[in-house]
């Protein structure tokens, strides 16, 4: 495996590879790479793609009273996990190779992007689909792997390419969890050992709200009150929103009447320096 660090070394690889008739797998992060990242490398290498990933903390999705400074930082490990998980290339750009200029303006975003978590941390998904533009059109024809965990993202990201017309196809992949529930996240290293313990609430909740569903409850404000009542019962976390959309559409649900139909309920909620988030899908009976 080759670590790279300007565009155009990476994308020499990328049309080499290309040139010898692969096919790129594509993995975008932010580096502190766990399970649920290798899950999604190795979505890639199971597909038989030239699996590339790059590691780039986007300054532009952190808010003033974020975590910037503080994001946790590990390239010697994450080399070493992509070298253990077939990875071919990994790239690793300065800001400036990102940005050659300055930091650009913010990218559009549709309704999808302001809810629930665009909502509460504005221009959050702005920076995101910023920076995830961009390295699309470094990238090229490609697949891109993203989590389930971040759903409300992978959507923001799924609209990015329809607006834009990528020639990239975005690959949706299972949240990773540990033997508790507790879905994988860079943010977990935050946890003390109590919020550790409490913190697997948000699934049991999740879980709790799914099965509701498939027993004939109708009310998404049933729901959101069932798993609001967990987490605050059973945990000290202090509990953001629960939500309730169509999974095809993101749109936000009164009821849930349609029989068939897939919905997504999300979770947000912060133990003390670390804001966790969740989802779940269940099918409407």
């Amino acid at each position: 495996m080759e670590t790279v660090t300007s565009v155009k070394d990476f994308q020499n690889f990328l049309n080499e590879r290309r040139s010898l008739g692969e096919e790129i797998g594509f993995v975008p992060t932010m580096g502190a790479l766990h399970d649920g990242h290798t899950s999604l490398i190795d979505a890639s290498v199971r597909q038989k793609k030239t699996t590339v990933v790059s590691i780039f903390v986007n300054p532009l999705q952190f808010s003033d009273t974020e975590d910037l400074d503080d994001y946790p930082l590990s390239l010697e490990k994450d080399e070493e996990t992509c070298l253990r998980h077939k990875v071919e290339l990994l790239f690793c750009p300065t800001r400036r190779e990102i940005y050659p200029k300055e930091l650009p303006e913010l990218e559009e975003i549709g309704e999808i992007g302001k809810t629930l978590e665009g909502e509460s941390r504005p221009s959050h998904f702005q920076g995101v689909a910023t920076v995830v533009a961009r390295l699309f059109e470094i990238v090229g024809v490609s697949s891109a792997y993203f989590g389930e965990k971040d759903f409300q993202q992978l959507m923001v990201v799924n609209e990015l390419v329809k607006r834009h017309q990528f020639p990239v196809e975005i690959v949706a992949c299972p949240t990773i969890r540990q033997i508790d529930g507790l879905a994988l996240s860079s943010r977990n290293v935050y946890l003390t050992e109590e919020q550790r313990a409490d913190a697997p609430v948000l699934y049991r909740a999740l879980m709790e709200g799914a099965e509701s569903v498939r027993c004939g409850e109708k009310k998404s404000e049933n729901l959101k009150k069932l798993i609001s009542d967990i987490v605050i019962n059973e945990s000290k976390g202090d509990l953001d929103y629960v939500g309730v959309v169509d999974s095809e559409t993101f749109t936000q649900l009164d009821s849930v009447l349609e029989s068939g139909k897939q919905i997504r309920i999300l979770i947000a909620c912060n133990f003390g320096a670390a804001r966790l988030i969740d989802n779940i899908g269940v099918v409407i009976p």
